[in-house]
C-alpha cells in the first residue's frame, strides 16, 4: 500500500485542498470531475469542504496560522477535519485512479496512481512490530502515529511486509489491560498510520492502556505481533 494520497501534515493538506479543488472549479471542459465519473453532488462537496477549511476569513486554516486565534480547540477541529476528509476523499480518488479518461497530469495534481496494481498473494504472516507515538489533542482525543523500525522518522505503515492497515487494542482504567485479545478490550482499525483516537472527555485525567499491530484486511490469519502494552493518561 503506498503512502496516503492526501497529506496529514497541516499546511500540505491545505495546499493540496486548494490546488485540487481550484482544478475541480474550472469550467472549461472536459472537467476534471467529469474525466474522474464524479458526480456534481461530489464535486460540491468537495468545494464546501475546501471553503470550510480555508475560506481568507473565516475558514479553520486562517485561524490555525494566527497566533492570537489558535486555541487547543481550534488545533483540534484542524486536525479532526484532516482525519475526517481521507475517508471522505478515498472512494473519490480510487474512482479517479480507476477512470479510462484520467490523465498522467491530473493523476500528478491529486497525486494518485492510474489503474490497478495487482493484487498481492500473502503467505507468511507479518513478523516486525508497529510502534505508536501517541500526543495529547486534549478532550479526551489522542492523535497516533505508528511506525516500523524501516521508517523510524515518520507515521507509516509496514508496507514491506504487506499490511495495509492497523489495529489497536485498548482499556481504559486503573487495571493494567492483560492481554489485547483478552475479554472487555476495546479494538479498532485503521487504514493509515497517523489517525486520532476519539476516547470521550468523561475519560480525561484516566489511565489508556494500549497496544497495536500491523494487520492485512484480506488475510487475518497472517497479522502481525501486539507491541507491549503501553500506559499514558488521557488528557
Amino acid at each position: 500500500m503506498s503512502q496516503a494520497r492526501v497529506p496529514y501534515d497541516i499546511p500540505g493538506f491545505a495546499s493540496y485542498l486548494r490546488r485540487t479543488d481550484d482544478n475541480l472549479q474550472l469550467m472549461t471542459p472536459p472537467r476534471s470531475g467529469d474525466l474522474f465519473g464524479w458526480t456534481s453532488t461530489e464535486v460540491a462537496a468537495w468545494h464546501t469542504k475546501r471553503l470550510y477549511f480555508l475560506d481568507p476569513v473565516t475558514g479553520l486554516y486562517i485561524k490555525h496560522e494566527d497566533p492570537l486565534v489558535d486555541t487547543l480547540d481550534i488545533n483540534r477541529l484542524v486536525r479532526n477535519f484532516i482525519h475526517d476528509f481521507h475517508p471522505f476523499s478515498t472512494p473519490l480518488l480510487d474512482r479517479a485512479a480507476a477512470s479510462p479518461l484520467s490523465t498522467e497530469t491530473l493523476a500528478t495534481l491529486f497525486n494518485f496512481v492510474i489503474g490497478h496494481h495487482a493484487a498481492t498473494h500473502v503467505t507468511t504472516s507479518i513478523k516486525k512490530q508497529l510502534y505508536g507515538i501517541y500526543d495529547q489533542l486534549g478532550g479526551g482525543e489522542v492523535l497516533v502515529h505508528t511506525r516500523t523500525d524501516v521508517h523510524s522518522r515518520r507515521p507509516a505503515l509496514n508496507v514491506e511486509e504487506g499490511s495495509d492497515g492497523v489495529e489497536v487494542a485498548y482499556t481504559i482504567g486503573d487495571v493494567l489491560m492483560p492481554d489485547p485479545d483478552a475479554p472487555g478490550t476495546t479494538h479498532k482499525e485503521f487504514t493509515t498510520a497517523e489517525f486520532i483516537l476519539k476516547l470521550g472527555v468523561a475519560n480525561a485525567n484516566k489511565s489508556l492502556h494500549i497496544s497495536q499491530r500491523s494487520i492485512i484486511k484480506a488475510h487475518r490469519e497472517f497479522d502481525g505481533p501486539w507491541l507491549a502494552t503501553q500506559t499514558i493518561t488521557i488528557l
